[in-house]
């Protein structure tokens, strides 16, 4: 019987055990109900764990909404982390590298905010200039990276106020801020995790068998 090489086990066995160690794809933590000067359905603030220094902050507005800037002490979006800021770093997916017709979204850690929502310590800022017209009508979408270790449950509340997230949102005619301070937590999909697993186990014991009859 013809035996498997050495190089071509250890890359089956690799294999097998990323298959078995591969996360499942979920939202782990969901903010559905905002207040403010929208309705209070506007928006969802998803956090989706990528790996152990990075989550996508994912806002998905409805049809017709969109962030802006109305000066004062108003930011796009803003939001609040616990520990340190030093290295954090944003990947914009929408818009693509944070860029549309008016303007460019950047990430800032010089405090933002949004009345009457309180201050926060991280924001998304935007280039384009006050007004609805220069707004972004659409989802915003960015992995937040921070080296040393993130996850969602490094998104705090900002305090007196206890909002996670604040923007400045129009539909084209009304402008105000919006906050999200309600949240949701998802348990992770433990059964596909377990068939993963048990995969990746069947294979490793598979070309175990194959080397022991050869």
């Amino acid at each position: 019987m013809k035996t498997l090489s050495s190089k071509t086990f250890t890359a089956v066995l690799l294999l097998a055990l990323t298959i078995g160690a591969a996360p499942s794809s979920h939202a782990t933590t969901i903010f559905s109900v905002s207040t403010g000067i929208q309705p209070s359905n506007v928006g969802t603030v998803t956090l989706t764990q990528v790996d152990f220094d990075t989550v996508n902050v994912t806002v998905d507005l409805l049809s017709g909404y969109g962030f802006l800037n109305t000066g004062g002490p108003h930011t796009p979006f803003a939001f609040n982390l616990s520990g340190s800021e030093a290295g954090l770093s944003a990947s914009f997916i929408t818009p693509t590298a944070g860029t549309y017709a008016f303007g460019v979204f950047s990430l800032s850690t010089a405090d933002g905010g949004n009345s009457p929502f309180g201050t926060y310590g991280v924001s998304i800022e935007n280039s384009a200039g006050n007004g609805s017209s220069k707004a972004y009508f659409g989802d915003l979408s960015f992995d937040l990276t921070r080296a040393g270790g993130l996850t969602e449950a490094s998104f705090i509340a900002n305090t007196p106020e206890g909002y996670y997230f604040s923007a400045d949102l129009t539909n084209g005619q009304n402008t105000g801020a919006q906050a999200w301070k309600t949240q949701s937590r998802q348990v992770p999909d433990s059964g596909a995790t377990v068939a993963l697993l048990g995969l990746g186990l069947g294979v490793i014991g598979f070309v175990a068998r194959r080397r022991t009859a050869a």
